[in-house]
């Protein structure tokens, strides 16, 4: 049968258990969940990358060795290739600068950068509700980070004449 949608938010939920957000909400429920949901309507591969987007990234240093996942590890389970290279091109390498090195790479992978713009909006209605109790961190994050990047990524988006023009809003 393969690698499912479900399979995804199950390793998703056991990799991620444990973890929290900025403000102590659970990492998967408050992040995952929401952006893999808004790419459900791009089909299956978008919304497991969705849900695995941050495996690699949040599990590569965990004390426990089954709770470390890298690329191979998801091969392995059965992961269909477009998710694990999308998942690759949305995890931040150590030292890497977040525009220069992360957006640019994802800007160049089609899944990838459709998994970028979901959790890029994502963070940037997040960045409404902080600024309710921190104003400035807020306008910091919205205007240093996440619009510089929205703008890098919707421009690949709409150049990509092949699989590009799925999101320009």
């Amino acid at each position: 049968m393969g690698f499912t949608v479900p399979d995804a938010h199950l390793l998703a939920l056991h990799a991620h258990q444990g973890q929290v957000d900025e403000r102590g909400r659970d990492h998967y429920l408050a992040q995952l969940r929401p952006v893999a949901e808004a790419l459900r309507r791009y089909g299956p591969d978008a919304e497991m990358a969705g849900a695995l987007r941050d495996v690699v990234e949040d599990t590569r240093d965990h004390p426990d060795p089954t709770r470390r996942y890298d690329l191979d590890r998801l091969r392995a389970l059965g992961v269909p290739e477009v998710v694990v290279e999308a998942v690759d091109a949305v995890t931040r390498r150590p030292g890497e600068p977040y525009i220069a090195g992360l957006i640019r790479r994802c800007a160049a992978h089609p899944l990838g950068r459709l998994v970028m713009l979901a959790d890029n909006a994502h963070h940037l209605a997040a960045s409404a509700e902080l600024a309710r109790v921190a104003p400035e961190k807020a306008r910091s994050l919205r205007e240093g980070r996440y619009r510089p990047a929205r703008r890098i990524l919707l421009a690949a988006e709409a150049a990509d004449t092949r699989s590009g023009r799925r999101v320009l809003v």
